[in-house]
C-alpha cells in the first residue's frame, strides 16, 4: 500500500510537471501567435500602402503617356508646318532669283 501511495505520489508529481509544462508551452504558443498576428497586420498595412503607391504611380504613368502622345502630335504638326514654310520659302527664293536674273 505504501508502495502504491509512493507511485501515486510520483505520478501526481509527473502529472503536475506535465501540466505546468503544457501551460508554459501554451503561453509561449499564444505569445508567438499574437506576435505573428501583429506582424501579419503590419505586413498587410505595408502591402496596402504599397498598392496605393503603385496605383498612384500607374495613374501618373497614364497621364504622362497621354501628355507624351500629345507632345508627339504637336511636334509632328510643327514639323509639317515647318516643311510647308520651307517649301514656300524655297519657292519664293526661286521666284526672286528669276526676277533678279
Amino acid at each position: 500500500m505504501a508502495e502504491r501511495e509512493s507511485e501515486s505520489k510520483d505520478l501526481r508529481l509527473n502529472i503536475s510537471e506535465l501540466e505546468a509544462n503544457t501551460n508554459d508551452l501554451h503561453a509561449k504558443f499564444e505569445a508567438a501567435l499574437a506576435h505573428l498576428e501583429q506582424e501579419s497586420e503590419e505586413k498587410d498595412a505595408e502591402i496596402e500602402a504599397a498598392n496605393g503607391a503603385i496605383e498612384k504611380l500607374g495613374e501618373q504613368v497614364y497621364i504622362l503617356e497621354d501628355e507624351n502622345d500629345k507632345l508627339k502630335e504637336e511636334m509632328e504638326r510643327v514639323r509639317e508646318d515647318e516643311a510647308v514654310e520651307r517649301e514656300r520659302l524655297e519657292a519664293l527664293t526661286i521666284a526672286l532669283k528669276e526676277v533678279w536674273y
